[in-house]
Order: structure tokens, then C-alpha cells, then sequence
């Protein structure tokens, strides 16, 4: 067994236990490549343990703040499971019961395979439609205690998503034109614009078919996207609601208990 294995062996243990996903020094990944493999060991046996099948994929640290955040010098992604995503609303309990946070996202469904360096224009004619959606993420451990290695081999902070209406009339060229309004329990910041992910959400799609096609893996048809947030995380106490609308797209909740 490599020490990916081992690593995500580790964390799947902590996750089934609740515990802190702090890896002793002998299992802990090396450097993001160990990381990514971890991560994906541990996505296998997530779906064995029920959490399954892998929908897709998200992408995190889409602007160059969350980047500074955690010490990374570019994005991150980290697979979708099924078990945990949902349709239009949800109601969910946190594992802890601390709560759960949620970031304002685009979800886009893949009509064809991308793998590696592709253009806006190439990745914008594989998507087939269109979501509002919420990545539903949860803070295992704090980030300066678990280190950007093994955020990334636990799938940084992944939980689940909430995803709207599929859209398939928006031409996803036209994505940095759409607004979102994250509302919790009735109070929103107002409207916050798409360009927040790395100027426009296509450059998160086109930086994971790249990234993924370093490890030799593949964007396949009927995958889902999470492009990053367009607006930072907020966290979400038992009891609490959140509610996130755009323009043509609709509106999608999630209540924690």
C-alpha cells in the first residue's frame, strides 16, 4: 500500500469517527501530488461506504484571497459524491452539530469529455447547461492546524451541494454577466457578480480540464462543475437558512438542523 492509501484510509476513519482529520507524519501526503491521489482513494472508498457515486467535481480557492488563505498558488478540486447532493432545497444536519457553511456557486453540466489544456471557447462548447447552486462545505479542522496537503487529501472541506433548475438557453461565454444573491435567514449583502471566480467562471472550467488531465483523468459527459464561489463561505448555525437566487436561473435553500 503507498502512503496515498494509507492517508485516505486515515481520513476516511476520521470521517466515519467525526474526529479531526489531523494525519500522523508517517501517512501524511508529502506534496499535492500525494494529496490528489489520496483524495482520490479516499473518494473510492466514500463510495463504497454509501456516499457515492461521484457526480463530478468542484473547484476551490477561486480568487487570489482564499488562495493566500490557505498557502496555495493556484486552485484546488476535489470529487462530487451523490449521497450528498440535492435538488432545489435541502435540510440537513451537521455531523457535529456545529453547524454547516454554504458558498454561492454555478454548477455547469458537461456534454462532452475535457481533458487538459482547452480554450474558453472549447471548454464553453462542451457544457450543456446551466445551475445555480450552493457548495454545502464543512470545517473538519481548522485550516492552519490540518495544512494545505491534507485539506486537499480530504477534499477541502467538501460536503455536498445543493443544486437548482438546469438551464440550457444561457450560453456559458455570457457566465461573468450573471449576479447572485446569497439571503441567510433574510439577510443578503446584495447582488455579487460571477467575475468573482477568476474573472469569469468558464477559467475555473478550463484550469480543472488542465489539471485533472495532469493525473490522467477526464471531465466526462453528464458530470456536474462546481466553478468556485462567488461569495465566500458563510457559516450556517443549527436552526439556520439560506436562500441564493439569480436572474434566470431561479433560487435553491438549504436549512441546517
Amino acid at each position: 500500500m503507498s502512503r496515498a492509501d494509507d492517508a485516505a484510509r486515515a481520513l476516511h476513519e476520521h470521517r466515519r469517527a467525526k474526529t479531526d482529520p489531523l494525519l500522523d507524519e508517517a501517512v501524511k501526503p508529502q506534496d499535492l501530488d500525494e494529496a490528489y491521489a489520496a483524495h482520490l482513494a479516499l473518494l473510492e472508498l466514500m463510495t463504497a461506504d454509501g456516499g457515492g457515486p461521484q457526480i463530478g467535481w468542484k473547484v476551490g480557492f477561486t480568487n487570489d484571497k482564499a488562495q493566500a488563505r490557505n498557502g496555495a498558488t493556484e486552485p484546488v478540486f476535489a470529487g462530487l459524491l451523490g449521497g450528498n447532493s440535492y435538488v432545489g432545497e435541502a435540510e440537513l444536519t451537521s455531523p457535529r452539530g456545529t453547524g454547516l457553511g454554504v458558498e454561492a456557486e454555478l454548477a455547469l453540466r458537461m456534454a462532452q469529455p475535457l481533458s487538459g489544456p482547452v480554450s474558453r471557447q472549447d471548454a464553453a462548447a462542451a457544457i450543456d447547461a446551466v445551475a445555480i447552486a450552493m457548495e454545502v462545505v464543512e470545517q473538519r479542522v481548522r485550516v492552519d492546524e490540518m495544512g494545505l496537503v491534507t485539506m486537499v487529501a480530504d477534499g477541502t472541506q467538501q460536503y455536498g451541494s445543493v443544486i437548482g433548475e438546469w438551464n440550457e438557453s444561457i450560453d456559458p461565454l455570457t457566465l461573468d454577466q450573471c449576479d447572485v444573491r446569497l439571503q441567510v435567514d433574510g439577510l443578503t449583502d446584495g447582488f455579487m457578480p460571477a467575475t468573482e471566480v477568476l474573472g469569469h467562471p468558464l477559467n475555473a472550467l478550463t484550469w480543472l480540464s488542465e489539471a485533472l488531465g495532469r493525473y490522467d483523468l477526464a471531465l466526462a459527459p453528464g458530470d456536474v462543475v462546481l466553478t468556485g464561489a462567488i461569495v465566500p463561505a458563510q457559516h450556517l448555525n443549527p436552526g439556520q437558512m439560506a436562500e441564493l437566487a439569480s436572474d434566470g436561473l431561479g433560487d435553491i435553500r438549504l436549512w441546517v438542523d
